[in-house]
């Protein structure tokens, strides 16, 4: 019998909605959750999930397929092959993004494919008691953790360069690890430091889809307005509820996105000053491709275009500065970090910067700054 292409599938799904009058003009249906006020989802061709064109969906056109270890997340029908047998073989490559069926397990309700629990890349499994956030956190979770910056550090001196040491990478958006803190171990946690786990926020907000539109990944800042004085995303940085304190030391009490921003800055300037001092050579960070973390080959403390090379990587990490990267940039890829779990967020950046403080060699000076 021959197999429908599963984008086929997802727009003959499509067109039985739309006949049936279940989507409108501008591809939108109604999929409300008892208690939980939201607006229908849309589907808009090139965003988040359907961005033909992204990179997350095309970084391997030049290669013969994806690879299996990265097709769990980036094949265009792969989840269902990984909840089915717990791994991933090569995909394909994707021409449209996602297809319908790899998250709907049904096309007449929508409903989605049943996920009981989430195995994060450190080996803890959680469960959500939300079906749909456990999809999400299929792939929304990193792919390194406390344990493999810990494996790649083992029994080296923390100030002392060594050349088998690399940059240690997350991956991009790990929203699921940042909403449950400590009980993932995603970012990376000191020895000895006590971290927040699951950011309880009310009930009716608690799921990945209550806050972001699941086909885009839009944030739904209609559904904040509830109990948050805001009316557009530009006010989301302003948001304080019950933390407080002047956690980056600037001697203002801000919104708690902006208390995270300051901090992240300071990690970065400390992250310069001390590769500098002890590896000899200058640093600098550039979040659109690898290795990341550059050899600033003129100093000017960032990556110029002939510096942004894949054989131009830093040279000379010790562990303390690949714990140091490795939360500045786990930052960096969960740009709602401050909203998924401000406690954890702020704890990771002033621990990393308090690391580097106690080294002596980053010029970091830690009077004012509050550890939540």
């Amino acid at each position: 019998m021959r197999t429908m292409n599963p984008w086929r599938k997802g727009i003959i799904w499509m067109a039985i909605a739309l006949s049936s009058g279940v989507v409108s003009i501008g591809v939108v249906w109604s999929q409300q959750r008892t208690g939980q006020p939201q607006p229908s989802p849309r589907i808009v061709f090139g965003e988040g999930h359907l961005n033909r064109a992204g990179k997350a969906f095309h970084y391997w056109d030049q290669a013969k397929e994806i690879p299996a270890v990265c097709s769990r997340c980036h094949g265009a029908n792969s989840i269902p092959e990984y909840l089915a047998d717990g791994k991933s073989t090569a995909a394909p490559h994707v021409k449209n993004a996602f297809a319908c069926t790899n998250c709907h397990a049904d096309g007449l309700s929508y409903s989605r494919h049943a996920v009981a629990s989430t195995t994060f890349p450190g080996g803890v499994t959680i469960e959500s008691r939300d079906n749909d956030s456990n999809l999400c956190m299929t792939c929304h979770q990193g792919r390194e953790s406390t344990a493999s910056v810990n494996r790649a550090i083992v029994n080296l001196s923390l100030d002392i360069p060594d050349p088998k040491l690399e940059f240690v990478h997350v991956h991009y958006f790990p929203a699921g690890a940042t909403l449950y803190g400590t009980e993932a171990k995603v970012g990376y946690e000191y020895d000895g430091k006590v971290y927040a786990g699951r950011f309880g926020h009310v009930p009716q907000m608690s799921s990945c889809t209550s806050c972001h539109e699941p086909h885009g990944g839009t944030v739904l800042v209609a559904n904040c307005s509830g109990c948050h004085k805001i009316n557009d995303r530009s006010q989301l940085a302003n948001l304080r509820q019950s933390l407080r304190g002047d956690f980056d030391g600037n001697g203002r009490e801000e919104g708690v996105a902006r208390e995270v921003a300051g901090l992240h800055r300071e990690l970065y300037g400390a992250i310069q000053r001390y590769a500098k001092v002890v590896g000899g050579a200058s640093i600098a960070f550039s979040k659109e491709a690898f290795p990341y973390w550059y050899n600033d080959l003129n100093g000017n403390g960032r990556v110029d275009a002939d510096e942004l090379k894949p054989t131009n990587k830093y040279p000379a990490y010790t562990p303390r500065l690949v714990q140091a990267t490795y939360n500045h940039t786990y930052i960096t890829r969960d740009p709602g970090a401050a909203y998924h779990n401000p406690r954890y967020a702020l704890q990771l950046l002033y621990d990393s910067l308090n690391s580097l403080a106690e080294s002596g060699k980053a010029g970091v000076n830690m009077r004012g700054k509050i550890r939540p």
